[in-house]
């Protein structure tokens, strides 16, 4: 993986019993030294940050370190030491030893890691990962080690199908993976298969459409006999483009059907059997919009100022051409329209005004109907843009996580076999055997990484990760939310006193960390950047994040940003919530 929202998710504090109230578990391994005998064979021991008064079943030296292992639990458990050689201090090797094992770097390493994060294990379990730790073929050592620390801590299975899921979640992009898989899968002859439509949706070429939105301006416009949207998405439109009046009636009917499903109960529609695509909710000119949308993503995934330039040049042309119709454009024009076209090449439409162009014999009726064109495209894709907000966002996250299939084991007995998740596609894509089907169970094992590693709680508090396809939301990598909060009395997490973390790579500020912080409805935020010019543009944006904040009950607090030659080492802050959060000093910028 090549950017730390990756790389680097150890910002926040994996979940974990507070030393202080640690019960020991039966065959648990654990290294204490003894710091007083008691009579009756109990003895004080320091196993850790935790003093405990133990039973045990050996005559030991005071002040020596033992390994020990747990045969019975409680506040006072009875502890078997394990053998060792001569001497009353514990050595690692010796433990490795004890397991079957031969000492060396690599087991060394891995077990003193154990010990460090004071993560709990059995001897069982040591020999199984330290057998894991050898599958060379499998993935780099380092990788391999942090992945059998991270599958020890959560109690996970040690099988080399679980390694596998994890190291492929820790090291591997799914944006990267879901778009080599869209290249790969053969487009079928008649139309699309339910995995190429769910690829389009998780990986598609540009930033998710407002398609809700969309939908909506077309109903108003058709209500309102205007013909905007019609004309913008004519050039989509089969070769049999109907008129306007087909359009208008075809929209009105289906506005109309909706508001009729909206005002009954769905059991009533599904016990009808009706198989009408309007009462199924099917858009009328369905395939013409889904065109139009991807024409959309891919112009939209350019800059703004991009957009803007391009606005700027055909606009010039149409002036002129409808000015002078009959002569021939300047060629600084000429030159000038090629120049903002070259971004969006990638477009159809912008690409046949760019073939048109490179021709040389440019024909001025072709090139002012193919400019009026494409400056509707832009114009519309900017609307849409600008209408996401909030829930926007929060539906298209929850659509995400849906569609990736990160419950699809659960949700198993209610799926519909026709609207499968991205998993359940897979795994039928990958039973079939079709070609390049690596990449099918290469995914798999991410979106099992993600299942696996994605909720840990206790009694208090939650602790949430989601790894999610960049795409939809206009980046080149993965997006990595980690969420810690404290629990409620119903077992949801609060949400005026939690801790979020977002690892991105943005397209024009490249990798970033934000570090938000709730309590008590006041959030504070910290940004960390490799470079200064995230400052630069997000400045402007805090009164608007401010006001928005405001409207939904909770307060900006404080907004810091913090500048390093590596950003990853954003991801070793402690963000833990158990932290003291008072005012942070170096604060930017407070409101």
């Amino acid at each position: 993986m090549h950017h730390l929202s990756i790389q680097s998710s150890q910002g926040i504090k994996q979940a974990q019993q507070p030393q202080e109230e640690r019960n020991f578990r039966p065959g648990e391994v654990v290294t204490g030294k003894i710091t007083k005998f008691f009579p009756d064979n109990k003895a004080l021991l320091q196993i850790g940050a935790k003093q405990v008064i133990a039973e045990l079943q050996a005559s030991l030296t005071a002040g020596g370190t033992y390994w020990f292992e747990v045969k019975e639990g409680g506040e006072r458990p009875l502890l078997q030491v394990l053998p060792q050689t001569a001497g009353n201090q514990a050595d690692v090797s010796q433990l490795i030893e004890l397991a079957g094992m031969k000492p060396n770097k690599m087991n060394t390493s891995l077990v003193e890691g154990l010990m460090k994060q004071q993560t709990a294990f059995t001897m069982p379990q040591l020999k199984q990962a330290l057998n894991l730790l050898q599958q060379k073929e499998l993935q780099p050592v380092e990788v391999r080690k942090q992945a059998l620390q991270l599958m020890l801590q959560r109690q996970l299975p040690l099988t080399e199908s679980v390694l596998q899921a994890i190291t492929a979640r820790q090291t591997q992009d799914m944006t990267a993976s879901l778009r080599e898989l869209t290249n790969t899968v053969p487009v079928g002859s008649d139309k699309t298969t339910p995995l190429q439509q769910m690829l389009g949706k998780l990986a598609p070429a540009g930033p998710a459409v407002h398609e809700q939105q969309l939908v909506q301006q077309i109903i108003q416009e058709a209500q309102a006999g205007k013909q905007d949207m019609y004309q913008a998405i004519r050039p989509s439109l089969p070769a049999a483009v109907p008129t306007f009046t087909v359009w208008q009636r075809e929209w009105l009917a289906y506005d109309k059907q909706m508001d009729v499903g909206r005002s009954v109960p769905q059991q009533l529609i599904q016990e009808s059997g009706s198989s009408s695509n309007r009462t199924a909710g099917i858009l009328p000119f369905s395939q013409a919009l889904d065109s139009f949308i991807s024409e959309m993503q891919l112009v939209g995934k350019q800059s703004p100022a991009a957009q803007e330039s391009l606005q700027t040049a055909l606009s010039t042309v149409r002036q002129l051409l409808s000015m002078f119709p009959d002569r021939s454009l300047p060629h600084e024009i000429i030159t000038s329209l090629r120049t903002a076209l070259d971004p969006f090449q990638s477009a159809p439409m912008a690409q046949d005004i760019y073939s048109q162009l490179a021709k040389g014999n440019v024909d001025n009726q072709l090139l002012q109907a193919k400019s009026t064109e494409l400056l509707q495209l832009l114009q519309v894709t900017q609307t849409n843009e600008q209408s996401k907000d909030g829930d926007f966002f929060k539906n298209l996250l929850q659509d995400i996580v849906r569609q990736t299939g990160f419950s699809y084991e659960h949700d198993l007995n209610d799926a519909d076999a026709a609207n499968l998740p991205l998993k359940g596609l897979l795994l039928q894509h990958a039973a079939q055997g079709n070609e390049r089907a690596e990449l099918s169970s290469q995914l798999l094992q991410q979106i099992t990484g993600s299942q696996l590693l994605q909720v840990q709680d206790d009694k208090q508090m939650a602790y949430i990760q989601l790894q999610l396809s960049g795409a939809p939301f206009g980046f080149d990598k993965d997006i990595l939310m980690e969420l810690e909060g404290r629990k409620e009395a119903d077992g949801q997490l609060s949400s005026d006193h939690c801790r979020i973390l977002f690892y991105l790579h943005l397209p024009f500020l490249d990798d970033m960390v934000v570090d938000m912080y709730v309590q008590k409805k006041a959030v504070s935020l910290h940004i960390y950047t490799e470079e200064g010019k995230a400052e630069q543009v997000m400045r402007p944006l805090q009164q608007k994040l401010k006001s928005a904040l405001d409207t939904s009950g909770y307060h900006l607090s404080s907004v810091k940003y913090t500048v390093s030659n590596n950003a990853k080492e954003a991801s070793y802050v402690d963000t833990s919530l158990h932290a003291v959060h008072t005012e942070q000093k170096g604060v930017d910028y407070r409101i």
